[in-house]
């Protein structure tokens, strides 16, 4: 049953994955491919390309904030264990005449405030605006300027996508690029993970949804966290689960054989993720600037809370129950405490 579950949230990502059109844009020939995605509100290709080497440094200011850090660590990791590059981190007081540097971080930042100052570059917490960057790409310099950490943080995964390897090494494209979001709400639903999926969903947060600047993760989790003041439902959803995963189903049947809604039984696999390992998935999504929206089914769909309280159900005598009595008096007892 392990292959089984792992196949389909395999193939649940990729679907996610063809409807962002990621895969449509790696099809498409490279002078039809926008140098970064989302497209940027404005973008103009200057100059040199940029030497990445490990003679460039990343800039950080002497006193620097700790979101300043956070992105220094961000792309110092990302050169050393995908491209095996080691770019060192140093600070500075002011930017140097030459390079080859990166500064990276928020109109706050007194480096990057200087490059703004020195070329005449409009940035503050309204231009761009929230979540807004300007990024420039030079042969001697990469500076990002956010309009606030956020915007620092995405004008980041823009130079992650304008990297790029040659015979020579890594470069990246030389760009002008004002950047601000095109919707203020940017999510992707998803099931909790399995246990044995964790890691890979951390990778997917990273490498997909930050890559290209989403902001939100609507993760539906059922019962498949501990709750500890309900272990009947933990235990119940199990019993679900493995019913369905046995019988190879989707979904179960009502008494008349009538399709019930769909099971969702996929949720963490079928089994039950500890609280702290929910709650170290949702600190690593805000880390990377994506907020968490917990999704707890009520009235349909609620296999999870009748499993076992089928004096709950609206129809008791289904195989599995999916919809709760809005009448009885104790369902609501059940349903927000759960919440």
């Amino acid at each position: 049953m392990k292959d089984v579950r792992f196949s389909r949230l395999k193939s649940f990502f990729v679907t996610v994955l063809l409807g962002a059109g990621a895969v449509a844009l790696r099809a498409a020939p490279p002078e039809e491919r926008p140098l970064v995605f989302p497209l940027p509100q404005e973008i103009e290709r200057v100059g040199e390309d940029f030497p990445l080497t490990e003679d460039a440094a990343i800039l950080v200011p002497e006193h620097p904030a700790a979101e300043d850090l956070d992105l220094a660590r961000f792309l110092t990791a990302e050169l050393s264990d995908r491209y095996q590059v080691a770019v060192p981190v140093k600070r500075a007081a002011r930017l140097p005449a030459d390079g080859p540097v990166i500064v990276m971080g928020s109109i706050d930042n007194r480096l990057v405030r200087q490059y703004c100052r020195e070329d005449g570059i409009a940035v503050d917490a309204a231009t761009p605006g929230p979540e807004g960057y300007v990024l420039h790409v030079s042969a001697q310099r990469i500076v990002i300027a956010g309009s606030d950490d956020r915007g620092a943080f995405y004008g980041l995964q823009s130079l992650r996508q304008l990297i790029y390897r040659t015979a020579d090494g890594l470069r990246v494209r030389g760009v002008r690029i004002r950047d601000w979001p095109h919707k203020k709400f940017r999510g992707i639903r998803l099931y909790l993970p399995g246990r044995e999926n964790l890691t890979f969903f951390r990778r997917f947060l990273r490498n997909f949804m930050a890559l290209y600047k989403y902001n939100k993760v609507i993760i539906e989790v059922n019962a498949a966290m501990r709750l500890d003041r309900h272990p009947e439902l933990n235990a119940g959803w199990i019993d679900f689960a493995n019913s369905l995963n046995y019988t190879r189903r989707s979904r179960a049947r009502g008494p008349g054989m009538q399709a019930q809604d769909s099971a969702h039984h996929d949720t963490a696999d079928g089994r039950v993720l500890e609280k702290k390992e929910v709650a170290s998935l949702v600190d690593y999504a805000r880390s990377l600037y994506i907020d968490v929206i917990p999704e707890i089914p009520t009235l349909t769909h609620s296999y999870y809370l009748l499993t076992r309280h089928r004096e709950l159900a609206e129809i008791p005598n289904a195989e599995w129950p999916d919809t709760y009595c809005t009448r009885h008096p104790k369902t609501y007892d059940l349903v927000f405490d759960v919440f």
